[in-house]
């Protein structure tokens, strides 16, 4: 009942493959990846992943991480035209959700341009990811009515930007923010956000090694909270992060080991590690 309609030109699926781990791809997205003819996979996904490709299926990774040797976003354009061209069927298979942070907008543009069809297959965002996995509420009754989400490899340049911000009452969530996230705090801080305002940084959300990271933002400004691996980490901030909760796990976790001279860690459920900065 998923399957898209054949076509002489080939067809693309743009699909979400969730936080990194391949059981939390949507059942609408394995299916397209088992008919797929070739597969341009992100460089966040889980290795495990590869069990899911189709035996036939030409893979071409083309992830993108930052600071790194990463394929031009034009180069994955004219792959996926390509071999849809040639009548194959093509999955995108890209990390989180295509069209949170994740240039789906951008191949499905570019795909209408060229007239081939394709569709896009949502995925699991790293933030809902984060959140389930620690165990808190993006949004919680009488709290958080909000939730603005934002780039941090980009932060905004106006005052008033800030203003609004510090000013939110909802719940802060910031994507590849860990490199900028000290000066985040302080802008917020500046701009009247309470420094007692909790943060968490939790990092390869529902992945072996997840960790977590609560704080501050006081604590955060001073640069008490910092990322303890490569892998990606997402931000959240807001009252929501006091209405914690502590859902049994039973997918095997692995533990990141101990930064030396690291705040003071507790173990959380399901093996993860938890601490908390400052």
């Amino acid at each position: 009942m998923f399957e898209p309609a054949p076509s002489h030109s080939g067809f693309v699926s743009l699909v979400g493959a969730g936080p990194g781990h391949p059981d939390l791809i949507t059942v609408r997205g394995l299916r397209a990846l088992a008919a797929a003819e070739v597969i341009l996979p992100d460089a966040l996904l889980d290795p495990s992943f590869a069990e899911l490709f189709p035996q036939a299926a030409q893979i071409i990774p083309v992830g993108k991480r930052c600071g790194k040797a990463s394929a031009r976003q034009s180069d994955i354009h004219r792959l996926l035209i390509e071999h849809a061209r040639a009548g194959r069927r093509v999955v995108r298979l890209k990390g989180g959700d295509p069209l949170i942070f994740a240039r789906g907008s951008e191949e499905a543009l570019a795909l209408e341009a060229a007239g081939i069809p394709f569709e896009v297959i949502p995925g699991v965002s790293a933030l809902q990811a984060a959140a389930a996995g620690v165990g808190f509420p993006l949004t919680h009754r009488g709290v958080s009515r909000r939730i603005t989400v934002l780039e941090g490899h980009h932060l905004p340049d106006s005052e008033a930007a800030w203003r609004d911000l510090a000013a939110v009452g909802g719940t802060l969530a910031v994507y590849m923010g860990t490199r900028t996230l000290r000066d985040l705090a302080r802008r917020l801080l500046d701009h009247g956000a309470a420094p007692e305002l909790p943060v968490v940084l939790v990092e390869q959300a529902q992945c072996p090694g997840q960790t977590s990271t609560f704080s501050t933002l006081a604590h955060a400004a001073a640069g008490a909270l910092r990322p303890r691996t490569d892998g990606p980490g997402i931000i959240v901030i807001g009252e929501t992060l006091h209405h914690r909760f502590h859902p049994s796990q039973e997918f095997p976790h692995e533990s990141a080991p101990p930064v030396s001279g690291s705040p003071r860690e507790t173990r959380a459920r399901g093996g993860r590690r938890e601490r908390r900065a400052g």
